[in-house]
């Protein structure tokens, strides 16, 4: 079965833009309608706003399950309700695996919760891939382009002064000829770090200005304020994670915890008020989150509780 938007009356966009998303959510798409979906994303601004309104629509309808199920039911209809009430949550299941599809669609690589990849790229360079990200390649004749669309990646950047490579993630750049640097884009800001050479970091509110980068440099920025000059880290400390540490240096109690949580599926949830919170330092191994969890807890006096796989709260 293969899905077509319907007829081009503007009045129908939003009608093909549901269709879409029920389409997407079926877990049934072809490789063939993914490329139509692009190609009809891309056709108008106005595809791309419905197919958005339709997707929060679909994702807000998850909670009327809940009101449906609080209604007494007929013992002759209770039957039919369970059935349809398997169909919604198989349905909203699918939507909440593509929670981002736009994301998804322009990706040309991406990372599950957990997962790390590492990526050769046309012109020689390495793309390391961390934990729940994503990115678009989009090199050209003139500049080697990549866009972070999700996540965090650290890149080995194969020298051609002819050609810059640019990483572009919330509307800032970095640029780069042949060095090696992180980039991360956080829950409200972009972080860059250098391990070798210069990296030249363009916030959205610099217009031409830069701060300029050498090993050790980190920078940040968000879509208000221009870039400023972070605390320098030592360049074997970037990026830690290729090698399987993730490493905390003073940090927030809370943002340990959120650190964390970006390689585990589900939710680690702090379920008591921690006013003085101590921060937290030390060495942590992606592949023992268990224990770093417990340490962690450890050093505020909480208790573990893992609910389920998806699920730990801290009190």
């Amino acid at each position: 079965m293969s899905f077509q938007p319907t007829d081009p009356r503007p009045d129908s966009t939003a009608d093909a833009a549901h269709g879409w998303v029920v389409r997407l959510a079926s877990g049934e798409m072809t490789q063939a309608e993914m490329a139509s979906l692009r190609d009809w994303l891309d056709r108008d601004a106005s595809h791309r706003a419905a197919f958005e309104e339709a997707r929060v629509t679909w994702q807000m309808a998850a909670g009327l399950r809940q009101d449906f199920a609080a209604v007494p039911q007929p013992a002759r209809s209770r039957q039919f309700t369970r059935w349809a009430a398997g169909i919604a949550a198989a349905a909203l299941v699918a939507l909440a695996l593509f929670a981002d599809p736009l994301t998804a669609l322009r990706a040309d690589a991406s990372t599950a919760v957990g997962e790390q990849r590492r990526l050769v790229l046309d012109d020689g360079s390495i793309v390391h891939l961390n934990t729940d990200s994503a990115l678009a390649v989009r090199f050209s004749a003139a500049e080697r382009r990549i866009e972070l669309l999700r996540g965090e990646a650290f890149f080995e950047v194969a020298p051609n002064p002819t050609r810059p490579f640019m990483v572009a993630a919330r509307d800032g750049t970095a640029r780069a000829v042949g060095t090696a640097f992180s980039v991360r884009e956080a829950s409200d800001h972009v972080a860059v770090a250098v391990t070798e050479g210069k990296v030249s970091v363009t916030a959205p509110a610099q217009g031409a200005n830069s701060i300029l980068l050498g090993p050790g440099g980190q920078a940040r920025y968000s879509t208000g304020p221009a870039a400023k000059v972070a605390r320098a880290i030592a360049p074997e400390n970037v990026a830690a994670w290729r090698d399987g540490r993730i490493i905390f240096d003073g940090l927030p109690f809370d943002e340990a915890v959120a650190e964390l949580d970006r390689y585990l599926p589900g939710a680690i949830v702090i379920a008591r008020a921690l006013p003085a919170a101590r921060p937290v330092s030390g060495v942590f191994a992606t592949d023992a989150l268990e224990g770093a969890i417990a340490a962690l807890a450890e050093t505020q006096g909480l208790r573990v509780f893992r609910i389920t796989r998806y699920l730990t709260i801290l009190r």
